[in-house]
């Protein structure tokens, strides 16, 4: 404090004098220490650590510019890495904040959390936020004056959640992911009666030119294009359009004989692609006398045009969303049986009219008066493809548990907690839920409720059945990674930390003791490898186990060489060896590891060593020296 003080004030000094004075009698200034904050630093990552990683504004635009916006948001509640959001890219910016005096030569050892073996549509589903559909969204669906708070099979709620989540999400990013929670009711409400309910989904599980559904008609009276069957993400439905056509085009789509009751209307989803205000129009028509097959039929018979009820959103990108296009109430031909169709007239000659139009879940019904009602609560993923909200379907195997898979589990709760551990429950439900065929493989979503903060979060896992177990493909783990200032800037130091997991069939393990192994039969010798050649006896190095073999009786059994040494000479002699081993295998796999300057570079291997008896964990280190170089670290080598 003095030495800043007199500083302060030689500074003063120096303007009101000018460099003669400075020189008299301050001569000695140039030579003097500037002071410096070089820092060594072992720091864990704390709960609040992650929150201010996932808030740190230069992390958010990096994030951004990356598209992972949401997973970079989770870390606050997951309070792990991901390969996505990791540690190299994010962690140096938090520490810019909490060190911001530290001078270059600086280093810190940051230890965190990480979320390992993670495949990337995982590390997207760990970023999933939710979303519960409101009674004020029911009202937008049954309209104000239902007590209606549930979806049914012809009330969709796939034709509904896109425009909630639209809503709710307005600056949503490519890629997010929202769990909606809503009801679901497996019938209409009470004394509803349906006279048509074609969601389409079971005739058009792939595209085709000419969408044929069962009792529908699809008749071209211009042109030579029909209504075509369309499936994207899951989801059938029909599609017209007059698009990179060069001429008219009139096409139907016409229903089977529809029995209107009193209170009936109809209803169906619709969007437009491909926008163009010149046309490519719909017209939704009905007819009490339409019989035959044929474009004279559709010719003779009587339509009465209805398509004012309806409307279509104008879409601001290339395809808007299907939504529910309106209503029309057809009390009028109560007592009688119609035939609807939905009639598109298109030109792509001059103008162009080419206006896509996409038609689903075409329903008549009576809604019923309702109130009365069983639902269950359930949850379903949606995604957010840039344009438009939809179900998810970038992975098969990702599965989002509901709550009546939480009662499979005895759990009057749909989540679980700390008290609730998933990964003692989720083998259990995948058994229960899941057909066990080896190398099947589901990714549970699910709802976790932390009791310390009082927060739900969204996880997902990966598990796979195999050898009769479900075996989960990922895990958090502890990592510790360096990170050092140069240039006045934070970045990674690539030292590296290895766990080599004994046991069989581990080929993360086996690559490295098989590189020694390797490494033997080329320099020192084929005597000392098995004759499976994944074994040897210089070092002890076994792919097959995936450890070092340390049992003397194992090693004179390979070769004569040891057989004058007593065991305790013999292990000796494993153990003066076994620094050299791991060089090998570096060389091998890490010929890229290259030093950083001012930073030691380090590669730290955890194994086993098996002596007969007793299975050892021990540790050992190696510094990089040069590009693909590496020596041991006198001293290192230590049991764990």
């Amino acid at each position: 404090m003095k030495k800043n003080l007199f500083m302060t004030v030689a500074a003063a000094a120096l303007l009101l004098s000018g460099c003669d004075y400075n020189d008299k009698y301050f001569d000695w200034l140039d030579e003097a220490t500037v002071p410096t904050d070089v820092k060594t630093l072992e720091y864990k990552l704390e709960t609040a650590d992650y929150a201010t990683i996932s808030s740190n504004s230069s992390n958010v635009a990096i994030a951004k510019a990356a598209g992972v916006s949401a997973q970079l948001t989770a870390v606050k509640t997951n309070m792990y890495l991901t390969d996505v959001i990791n540690a190299e890219t994010y962690i140096p910016a938090f520490l810019a904040a909490k060190w911001y005096t530290a001078d270059d030569g600086s280093s810190v050892k940051v230890t965190y959390q990480k979320m390992e073996g993670v495949p990337a549509y995982v590390t997207a589903l760990n970023a999933t936020s939710t979303y519960k559909v409101s009674n004020t969204d029911y009202a937008t669906v049954w309209g104000s004056s239902s007590s209606n708070k549930f979806f049914t099979p012809t009330v969709k709620a796939s034709a509904y959640i896109p425009t909630f989540l639209k809503t709710a999400y307005p600056s949503a990013q490519t890629g997010a992911i929202v769990a909606v929670d809503y009801n679901q009711s497996e019938k209409e409400p009470s004394g509803s009666v349906i006279g048509l309910n074609e969601t389409v989904d079971a005739y058009l599980t792939t595209s085709s030119t000419k969408a044929e559904l069962a009792g529908w008609l699809n008749i071209t009276t211009t042109g030579t294009y029909f209504w075509n069957g369309k499936n994207f993400s899951s989801n059938g439905y029909i599609q017209a359009s007059a698009y990179k056509h060069t001429s008219p085009l009139e096409t139907y789509m016409i229903s089977p004989s529809v029995s209107i009751k009193s209170g009936m209307k109809l209803s169906f989803d619709a969007c437009y692609g491909n926008y163009t205000a010149a046309g490519g129009t719909l017209s939704v028509l009905v007819s009490e006398n339409f019989s035959g097959e044929t474009a004279a039929d559709v010719a003779a018979a009587t339509w009465k045009d209805i398509t004012s009820n309806f409307k279509i959103e104008i879409p601001t990108t290339t395809y808007g969303t299907l939504a529910k296009a309106g209503e029309a109430d057809l009390s009028s031909y109560a007592g009688k049986n119609v035939r609807i169709a939905f009639k598109y007239t298109g030109d792509g000659g001059t103008p162009a009219a080419t206006t896509t139009i996409q038609v689903d879940n075409m329903v008549v019904k009576s809604e019923g008066a309702g109130g009365t009602d069983v639902y269950a609560a359930t949850t379903a993923l949606y995604a957010f493809d840039g344009t438009k909200w939809a179900p998810y379907s970038a992975n098969a195997n990702a599965y989002m548990m509901t709550k009546a898979d939480f009662n499979l589990l005895n759990s009057t709760y749909d989540n679980f907690s700390s008290t609730m551990n998933p990964d003692v429950y989720l083998p259990l439900f995948l058994s229960k839920k899941y057909l066990l065929i080896e190398g099947t493989v589901v990714t549970p979503v699910y709802k976790f409720y932390n009791s310390t903060t009082k927060v739900t979060t969204v996880r997902a896992d990966e598990y796979t059945y195999t050898s009769g177990a479900w075996v989960k493909n990922n895990g958090i783990v502890t990592v510790t990674d360096q990170f050092v200032r140069n240039v006045g800037k934070w970045t990674y130091n690539p030292s590296v930390v290895i766990t080599l997991v004994a046991g069989k069939n581990l080929p993360e393990s086996a690559k490295y003791y098989q590189a020694i192994t390797d490494a033997v039969k080329a320099e020192k010798g084929g005597q000392y490898v098995t004759s499976h050649g994944n074994n040897d006896y210089y070092y002890g190095g076994s792919a097959y186990q995936n450890n070092f073999d340390f049992r003397p009786s194992a090693w004179k059994a390979q070769t004569t060489e040891y057989a004058n040494m007593t065991d305790e000479q013999l292990t000796a002699l494993m153990y003066k060896r076994l620094p050299e081993s791991f060089i090998y295998a570096l060389k091998a796999i890490h010929s890229d590891a290259a030093p950083v300057a001012g930073v030691d570079v380090t590669y730290t291997f955890n194994f086993v060593v098996y002596d007969g008896t007793n299975n050892t964990n021990y540790t050992i280190v190696y510094k990089v020296t040069g590009v693909g170089e590496f020596t041991y670290v006198e001293g290192s080598l230590a049991k764990k």
